[in-house]
């Protein structure tokens, strides 16, 4: 069974509502978090690892890195509260930190002790409790409730970094202190005083040696804290911009506010403690600072928004450089600060495409991890698509659908559709066609000539998904009405069908044989359908709002309502692994065309990008090996021209520069040469000058150094007398010290010869005493062995006893243990029948316990249903008024439209008006043109009556015309048939000469042979059997045959010859006459011109006539055919059975010869001799009918 893995890969987006949500681990690490990831982020390699939220948990809420950067704490928002504590240097997690005690499902903040053992965590409603975490032994060391008697919100806890256990926590109304004292955490008094309570929104302790601490408030004021007092309250940063955030750091610190403004206070000597020294406003992003953090060596800020933006600021020359000069730049890109709606891919370039309900779209590179455009609208895109080109997307607004070109630095519409609120719309996999959805319906549009080819309907609800297939000849449609639809597009109908009413589907794909098709909706299941039927059927346990289903067939990626990205084993069994990618429901989910790239996007603004890996880990391999992307972009020619003219008139201010700098130059050179000849002067005269110093300095060195060495040779000599003193005094201290050496040697051996004397003594008085001892101690051995012995028979006397007196005593306590098990026996009997009625009451109670259970899961079911009903309650209300605003506003336009209809329609009745009274004058006058046009009638009338007679004339010609066109047509077939005989006997008489010319041959053989009868003989014989084996026929009616033929032939030669010049008569008379009639008929218009209406009429009317005189004709001529002579009756009936083959050949001759007449008019060719006529041509050049 086939499977696959995923592994982030990037993710371009951040989750700007975490509390502290940047971080600075090192110069160049960032953390960040993004979905329900943390995101670690090196800004010179642009890669990221990524940190999986827990999978039970709806998302991050707040963020703290311990002080010496070795740890994380995550807090997450679940049914209790989470917070993990990762590795940063592994990644791997280490505690997991739950407690009933939190009271709430979410933490608000969290903060690391200065040693980095104890987490203070501040719980967020109902109980509002701050617990003091021993994280490394997972337990609460400490918990009490931080919140005042209203129970306002809390919004941030931290630790004094020079004493650890003192905790500051603030919020609405509210600044607490407590003290950690014996694990117990004791509130102390308060810093602020008496002062009337406000929303105080951030505070941070200062790096000094005094303990300082800065509160914000909402209103903009800062206050100073020192010492556990209140100090000051310093200058505000803005009036009534509220304080968001406090970042201490060496110099004093930076507060974040509202609007995007942040200022930089400064450390000063006087009384005003801190001043306000520079104050910035981050461009176009008028929104709360969210999170600040500054890098280690304090050369970037970061700062993040509350729209998902992150931007960096240098700090390095901010000292000298003015505010104006020091700008805001993006930290990597620019991200979606709403959620996305639509993404993408593109096949021959490394794009990614998506639109958001912030109005943008943007066009990311995955492989650079870059943003490549980025385009805002006047409305929310609900869907896009990519062309596989790169070169296009479809994007579908609320007013319209359009289709744009990406050019190089610019997204520009250059169709647009008149759909309104298109969720979905894709291209085919070959780019030549795209569907898009209108409600209920899907209409198919031509890419290239943007004409609508066809719509398919069939769905009565809208559209939630399409599928193309492979070879574009089908798609798959999916809808609210719980239908599934398998369309093919040569005839735009459906092929099959399945519908389950009360489901509402998501997401729809297909295998690339279209034999399997699997679809998610509102149910809770993945179903499989084979031949529109359901073979599988899988519980999700979640709402699963989009599926893909990967080329390669290897698994089938799902997207839940949670925000986790499901692998399926493939072919499907129910199993799957699960990736915690998002914070909120995925919208989009799209594979890459290699089946190597896997791309979400969900509400929480975020792009993910996720590598498809094996199950053991290794990449997917492309389709047919890696994908070579292209590199061309668009460019228009307007701004081509444009980028042209600029570059020429850089060029020539490039030149003007150029010249201006080299004028300056040469005037700098020449006032240098000036000065460098001036320094020079001055330089000699002054090295002059030192010269002669230094002569008489190296005069006044010798003279001091003569007088100096006289003085040492002095100095020398009174040493060495001195020295040869010293030496005489201490060689006389030395001799009378050698002396004394001597006479205390001697007195050391008359002393150590006593001594030995002494010692001798005492070695033998105490051998002496040694012996006595030995003796005494003997003698008193012997007196205790007689003891021993007396003692031991005491003692076998004493067991004797012992053992008499045991056994009295073990009768005495059996009798003992008999009566007083027959007493406890009797109470273990009632022991047990108590026990038993117990048993029976405790399973009574037990059953009660269980239904009650049951009961109590029953209505946590039920409300989780009626929860899970609720949220798709107000995802349709959420749609239902996206809906109402959408027919809002196309009521509004449909009244301005109504109003201007109005205003055109008082105009036209306006117009109407004055209208009439032209008809009237016009009636007026068209009743006396009447009157003058009576007369003229009268002759038209007669005029009539003439054509009438002419047309009548003309019908006579036609029959006539085509009398003869019958007779011509019976002899042409006549000579047709003639030639074929003629050219059946050329056949014959060329086979028969050939015969002769081949009997010549033989018998020529043969009269080489009159010299040898013998050979001659069987030569004649062989001559014989070849050219007489047959029986001859004899043939006495041949010459008669063939005299009759020729009689014939000659009779209708004749008779050709004679209708050929009667037609010729007949069409010289008849094309006098035509021409006759033509001069009259001429003569005629030019009379009734005025009146052409009129002779419209009657001309129809002739038409008419002439198409029933033609039918007449055709009907004359076939009923009129003249009997064939006797002789050729035998010719006609086989003439008439290839009568259809020869009119085929004779149409296929006439268009070659037709073709060959047209080559030849345009690359004539010299003309040997005259052409021969066509087949169906006369010899006289006449049309053959």
């Amino acid at each position: 069974m086939s499977a696959s893995s995923i592994q982030p890969r990037h993710v371009f987006g951040l989750k700007g509502d975490v509390k502290n949500n940047v971080h600075y681990i090192d110069e160049t690490t960032v953390i960040f978090p993004a979905g329900n990831n943390v995101v670690v982020y090196n800004i010179e390699q642009k890669k990221q690892k990524f940190i999986p939220g827990t999978v039970e948990s709806e998302g991050i809420t707040c963020i703290a890195i311990s002080p010496n950067h070795k740890h994380i704490a995550v807090a997450e928002r679940a049914e209790k509260a989470i917070i993990t504590i990762y590795d940063l240097h592994t990644l791997k997690r280490r505690k997991l930190l739950t407690s009933p005690e939190c009271g709430s499902r979410e933490y608000v903040s969290i903060a690391f002790s200065p040693d980095g053992k104890t987490l203070a965590a501040q719980a967020g409603a109902p109980e509002w409790n701050l617990l003091l975490w021993s994280w490394e032994k997972t337990k609460v060391a400490s918990m009490t409730k931080s919140t005042n008697q209203q129970g306002m919100p809390l919004h941030q806890v931290e630790f004094n970094p020079h004493d650890g256990t003192l905790v500051t926590c603030s919020g609405n109304q509210i600044f607490k202190s407590f003290r950690v004292a014996e694990s117990n955490l004791k509130p102390l008094a308060p810093m602020l005083g008496k002062r009337e309570p406000q929303n105080y929104t951030a505070h941070a302790w200062l790096p000094d040696e005094k303990e300082r601490l800065v509160v914000g408030s909402d209103q903009g004021e800062l206050l100073l804290v020192e010492g556990g007092e209140l100090r000051a309250s310093l200058m505000t940063p803005a009036e009534g911009i509220s304080i968001e955030v406090i970042l201490p750091y060496s110099k004093g610190f930076i507060v974040g506010g509202d609007s995007g403004l942040l200022t930089l206070y400064e450390k000063t000597e006087d009384k005003e403690y801190y001043k306000k020294s520079k104050t910035f406003l981050i461009e176009n992003n008028t929104v709360k600072v969210k999170s600040l953090a500054i890098q280690p060596g304090e050369e970037t800020l970061l700062c993040s928004l509350e729209n998902n933006q992150m931007f960096v600021l240098s700090l390095s020359n901010s000292d000298i450089m003015k505010t104006d000069e020091m700008n805001f730049e993006l930290f990597t890109q620019s991200f979606h600060s709403k959620g996305i709606t639509g993404v993408d891919c593109c096949i021959r370039k490394p794009l990614v495409a998506t639109c958001s309900t912030d109005m943008s779209v943007r066009v990311w590179n995955y492989v650079q991890k870059t943003t490549e455009l980025v385009k805002f609208f006047p409305e929310e895109a609900h869907s896009v698509a990519f062309h596989p080109s790169g070169l296009q997307i479809l994007v579908g607004f609320g007013d319209k659908l359009r289709l744009m070109n990406l050019l190089m630095d610019d997204i520009r519409a250059y169709k647009e559709f008149g759909i309104k609120g298109c969720r979905e719309c894709r291209f085919s996999h070959g780019g030549s066609y795209f569907a898009a959805v209108n409600n209920n319906t899907i209409q198919i549009y031509n890419t290239y000539t943007c004409e609508n080819v066809g719509n398919l309907r069939g769905h009565n609800g809208k559209v939630r998904s399409i599928y193309w297939a492979p070879d574009d000849t089908k798609i798959v449609s999916a809808g609210m009405d719980g239908a599934v639809y398998e369309w093919t597009l040569k005839d735009f109908k459906r092929d099959k069908e399945n519908v389950l009413k009360g489901c509402s589907y998501n997401c729809v794909v297909a295998t690339n044989d279209h034999h399997q098709t699997f679809a998610v909706g509102s149910d809770r299941k993945l179903k499989e359908f084979e031949d529109a039927q359901v073979s599988k059927e899988f519980d999700t346990g979640a709402v699963l709002t989009q599926i893909c289903l990967p080329a390669s067939g290897r698994a089938l990626f799902a997207a839940s309502e949670s925000g986790s990205v499901r692998s399926y084993n493939f072919p499907l069994t129910g199993t799957f692994t699960e990736y915690q990618a998002h914070a909120g429901p995925i919208t989009r989910m799209r594979i890459s065309f290699d089946d190597s790239l896997l791309f979400c996007v969900s509400d929480d603004g975020c792009l993910f990008v996720f590598d498809v890996r094996e199950k053991d880990g290794r990449a997917k391999a492309g389709k047919e090996g890696q994908v070579v992307f292209a590199e061309e972009v668009l460019v228009t020619r307007s701004d081509l021209e444009e980028k042209k003219t600029r570059m020429a008139e850089l060029e020539t201010q490039v030149n003007e520069l150029t010249t201006q700098n080299e004028y300056k130059l040469r005037l700098k050179d020449l006032d240098l040469n000036e000065r460098i000849k001036d320094i020079t002067e001055k330089f000699t005269h002054e090295l002059e000058g030192d010269k002669a110093k230094f002569e008489l300095l190296l005069q006044e060195k010798n003279e001091q150094e003569m007088e100096y060495e006289e003085k040492l040779k002095q100095a020398e000599e009174r040493h060495q007398a001195l020295l040869h003193q010293l030496e005489a005094q201490f060689q006389a201290k030395i001799m009378g010290e050698v002396e004394r050496y001597h006479a205390l040697q001697q007195e050391k051996e008359l002393l150590n010869e006593r001594w030995d004397e002494q010692n001798a003594l005492l070695v033998e008085s105490h051998e002496r005493v040694i012996l006595e001892l030995t003796e005494e101690y003997e003698d008193k051995l012997q007196e205790e062995q007689v003891t021993l012995h007396r003692v031991e028979n005491e003692k076998g006397e004493a067991a004797r006893e012992f053992e008499e007196t045991k056994r009295q005593l073990e009768e005495d306590a059996d009798r003992e243990i008999d009566a007083l098990k027959k007493q406890y026996e009797a109470k273990l009997a009632q022991e047990r029948e108590i026990g038993l009625r117990l048993k029976g009451e405790n399973g009574i109670m037990k059953k009660k316990f269980n239904a009650l259970q049951k009961d109590i899961d029953d209505q946590k079911e039920e409300i989780k249903q009626l929860f899970e009903q609720k949220k798709e309650l107000y995802q349709t209300i959420g749609s239902l008024e996206k809906d109402i605003s959408g027919l809002k506003k196309e009521i509004s336009e449909r009244d301005e439209t109504i109003g201007d209809k109005e205003k055109r329609i008082y105009d036209l009745k306006k117009k109407n008006q004055e209208l009439e009274k032209f008809k009237f004058v016009l009636d007026y006058k068209i009743k006396e043109l009447k009157k003058q046009i009576e007369p003229r009638e009268l002759e038209i009338a007669d005029m009539k009556e003439q054509i009438k007679e002419m047309d009548h004339e003309l019908e006579r010609y036609h029959k006539n015309n085509a009398l003869l066109d019958l007779t011509i047509s019976d002899l042409k077939l006549k000579l047709d048939g003639i030639q074929k005989e003629t050219l059946v006997q050329r056949k014959a008489n060329q086979d028969l000469q050939s015969v002769i010319r081949q009997f010549h041959h033989n018998l020529h053989e043969t009269a080489q042979h009159v010299q040898d009868p013998k050979a001659l003989k069987e030569s004649v014989k062989k001559l014989y059997q070849k050219h007489c084996a047959e029986d001859i026929k004899q043939e006495g009616m041949e010459e008669d045959i063939q005299k009759e033929y020729n009689r014939q032939r000659e009779y209708l030669e004749k008779s050709v010859e004679s209708l050929k010049r009667k037609l010729h008569k007949d069409m010289e008379s008849h094309r006098q006459d035509n021409m006759r009639i033509m001069q009259e008929n001429v003569t005629l218009i030019k009379e009734i011109n005025e009146l052409r209406r009129e002779l419209r009429e009657a001309k129809k009317k002739a038409g008419r006539a002439v198409e029933v005189v033609k039918t007449n004709k055709r009907t004359k001529s076939a009923g009129q055919a003249r009997p064939l002579p006797s002789s050729v009756e035998e010719a006609g009936r086989e003439l008439e059975m290839q009568k259809t083959e020869i009119s085929k050949l004779q149409m296929r001759i006439f268009e070659l010869e037709r073709a060959l007449s047209m080559h030849e008019k345009v690359n004539p060719r010299p003309m040997s001799r005259e052409r021969l006529p066509p087949m169906d041509y006369g010899v006289d050049g006449t049309s053959a009918p």
